[in-house]
């Protein structure tokens, strides 16, 4: 479908060793057995205000075909935004280590390989189009993406689930657009410098260690900031519950 000119790199999503469960540590809350019970009513209490507060803008660097990036969006970004669609706006940006050659006018070189060149231009285009669509449709959409790589192949499917217009979308890639696009989405993730592919920010900040966090539990990771947002007062509702049960064993 596309006809178009792509470099081609194939290395690591990462420069450095994946995460392992033991940054789970640093997300563990330790109640102590004399104060759980004023810790539960606390809790409660917030949750009791059904507290919305300023929305989180959290962003997104990622690579069509980038099997990090496809876990991380698919175990870990997809149902946290599901449950925290109300506290959190999202930004997703479909580029990770790519670069233009030529300022776009040869292409763009990617990690995985043109296919995924061709995948993130797919993707861009095809968000830029959905500006009217929830995050949990955004969401959706390039889950279907990075699960089946429709775009990367040259096939609209995931467009067209996302009742968008194939046509529009093919017309934006093999156009100027979706180099523009491209170029656009260069120009933020050149600002992060990312190390790791996906790398996510808050509120436009990148912090180490939310980074390290939210590749193993975005969602209690966003909740350390989000405490009195209702899906997390009722997370932090369970987890004192829990401890309270567990102790009185």
């Amino acid at each position: 479908m596309f006809q178009h000119i792509w470099g081609t790199q194939h290395t690591p999503c990462s420069d450095v060793k994946k995460y392992s469960n033991t940054t789970l540590n640093n997300l563990l809350i330790i109640i102590d057995m004399a104060t759980s019970e004023i810790f539960l009513l606390t809790v409660l209490l917030f949750s009791s205000g059904n507290a919305i507060g300023p929305k989180l803008r959290l962003t997104v660097y990622y690579e069509s075909e980038c099997p990090d990036s496809e876990t991380f969006i698919l175990k870990q970004l997809q149902p946290t935004v599901q449950q925290l669609q109300n506290n959190i706006t999202l930004q997703l940006v479909p580029f990770g280590k790519a670069r233009s050659i030529n300022y776009g006018n040869d292409g763009f070189e990617c990690q995985h390989g043109s296919s995924e060149c061709l995948g993130n231009m797919v993707q861009d285009c095809a968000l830029s189009r959905m500006k009217q669509y929830t995050d949990v449709m955004k969401v959706a959409y390039v889950a279907c993406e990075m699960e089946t790589r429709s775009g990367a192949k040259g096939d609209l499917l995931c467009v067209q689930n996302a009742k968008l217009s194939p046509k529009d979308v093919e017309d934006c890639v093999l156009t100027g657009e979706g180099t523009m696009l491209q170029l656009h989405s260069e120009y933020q993730t050149s600002k992060v410098r990312p190390s790791f592919i996906p790398t996510i920010t808050v509120n436009g900040v990148f912090d180490q260690h939310i980074q390290d966090n939210a590749q193993v539990d975005l969602f209690s990771t966003l909740c350390s900031i989000l405490k009195e947002a209702e899906p997390c007062a009722k997370h932090y509702n369970s987890m004192a519950l829990n401890n309270l049960l567990i102790n009185q064993r």
